[in-house]
């Protein structure tokens, strides 16, 4: 597939998905991707012990949606967000991926990227520049999350994964409305 094709189908794919036609996951793929989160880096947002973690690149636009309307549910209900930057979306999203996870503050630049996310005539994107070098730990980083996915064929992002309070694993593909978003926080263990 052409570089210039890529973009496209994962911006369509992401589309599809956030109009509500995400596909099903295979049974026990949250279960299996639950068991991999250690290898992820990831940003955390807030300190409780119900995690829900969330797959993003940093130049979705339904990632920043999801980052959005998960505004009003930062430091409530025993919640913790743990951000998993991939860079799959665009020729400048591994960049700015990295940029993420090599800043001192990486919740501070996550925080800056998406407060100026645009939706310019350049297509979308995180407000962060680009890392103009990428560390070869982050650069490894960045290659395990994407492969959590990759490895169970997965995509597209973002991607939203929890253990339910019955303890099987439940993700999510896409953008979720206000309400589904509501209904998953509510069930997260």
């Amino acid at each position: 597939m052409s570089r210039f094709l890529r973009p496209f189908c994962a911006l369509l794919l992401g589309a599809m998905l956030f109009t509500g036609t995400a596909r099903a996951a295979a049974p026990g793929v949250a279960d299996r991707l639950l068991a991999g989160m250690e290898q992820a880096t990831f940003i955390a947002e807030g300190h409780g012990s119900s995690v829900l973690w969330i797959f993003f690149d940093p130049n979705c636009p339904y990632c920043h949606k999801v980052y959005e309307r998960l505004r009003p549910w930062v430091g409530k209900d025993n919640l913790q967000f743990r951000w998993v930057p991939v860079g799959m979306l665009t020729s400048t999203s591994e960049g700015k991926a990295a940029a993420l996870l090599q800043a001192k503050d990486r919740l501070a630049a996550l925080h800056q990227s998406e407060s100026d996310f645009n939706f310019s005539a350049q297509g979308p994107g995180g407000g962060i520049a680009p890392a103009t070098r990428i560390a070869g730990k982050t650069r490894m980083d960045l290659q395990a999350n994407l492969s959590l996915l990759q490895g169970e064929n997965i995509n597209g992002v973002p991607l939203l994964l929890l253990r339910r309070r019955d303890g099987s694993g439940r993700l999510f593909i896409g953008a979720p409305t206000p309400a589904q978003l509501a209904e998953m926080l509510r069930d997260v263990r």
